[in-house]
This record gives structure tokens, C-alpha cells and sequence, in this order.
């Protein structure tokens, strides 16, 4: 099958789209803020939309996924006591995965998995490990990879 780029991006608008929860506010603000201060300084022009945990994301992205050049979803995922954790780690990375894989979706994913919320701060802060500015990296260049600019 050969894919027509240029008629995909005249189909798609000339923005990247931020799906994020906001389950956890602070680890979602600081990963926004990450994501949005990569793209502003790179000039790209963007959407966003909330949900209200990783779960959702999945949704989100199928709906949009032919409207965008490319997609950073934005979350996080703290292991408590149950397995509840694995269940929404696992369901809601299959779902995006097995989208943007089969779609040729640009992603770039900072769904934090972690033990505690010190981690999840360490990984989303802007001055620390900046997964958020990192996912927006990864979208962009994938976007620059397939030529879909």
C-alpha cells in the first residue's frame, strides 16, 4: 500500500493535539507545561483536550486521529494497592499503541508509570526529567520522520 503524504496533510489540519488527564493535577500541569513550552518554542501550533484519567485517552485519540498531524497524550499512572494499576497502565497503552501503530499516528507518550508521587513529579517537572517537553519531541520528529509536515 502507498501512503499519499501530501494528500494526508492537506486531510489533517497543521496542528498537533495534547490529550491529557488530569487525574493527578499537579504531575498533568507540570507535564502541560513541559509539552506546550516545547512547542511554542519550536512554533507549533496546537490543541488541547482533558480527560479525566489514562483510561480516556484511548477515546480521545481514535475520535481525532485523522484530524491532526500528530498526538502527545499526557497522563499518569500511580501504583497503590490493588491491581487496578496494571489494569489502566495496561488497557489504555494497548488501546494507543495498537492505534498509532496500525494508523501510522506521529505520538509521543508521557503517561507516567510509576511507584509514588515523588517519581511522578521527578518525571514531570520541567526542571527535572521533562517528559512532557520529551513526548512533544518525540511527536515533532516523528512528524518530521514521515514527512507528514
Amino acid at each position: 500500500m502507498v501512503l499519499d503524504w501530501k494528500l494526508m496533510v492537506q486531510k489533517k489540519s497543521k496542528k498537533v493535539l495534547i490529550i491529557f488527564s488530569d487525574f493527578y493535577p499537579e504531575i498533568s500541569a507540570n507535564l502541560i507545561n513541559g509539552a506546550e513550552s516545547y512547542l511554542t518554542s519550536n512554533n507549533i501550533f496546537f490543541d488541547k483536550i482533558r480527560v479525566d484519567g489514562s483510561l480516556e485517552i484511548p477515546f480521545v485519540l481514535h475520535k481525532f486521529q485523522n484530524d491532526y498531524l500528530g498526538f502527545i497524550v499526557l497522563g499518569c499512572v500511580i501504583k497503590g494497592e490493588t491491581d487496578h494499576y496494571d489494569v489502566v497502565k495496561n488497557i489504555s497503552m494497548n488501546e494507543i499503541y495498537s492505534l498509532v501503530y496500525k494508523k501510522v499516528i506521529p505520538l509521543g507518550s508521557a503517561i507516567l508509570t510509576v511507584n509514588n508521587v515523588k517519581q511522578a513529579i521527578e518525571r514531570s517537572d520541567i526542571k527535572k526529567k521533562n517528559f512532557g517537553g520529551k513526548a512533544a519531541m518525540v511527536c515533532c520528529n516523528l512528524i518530521k520522520t514521515l514527512k507528514l509536515e
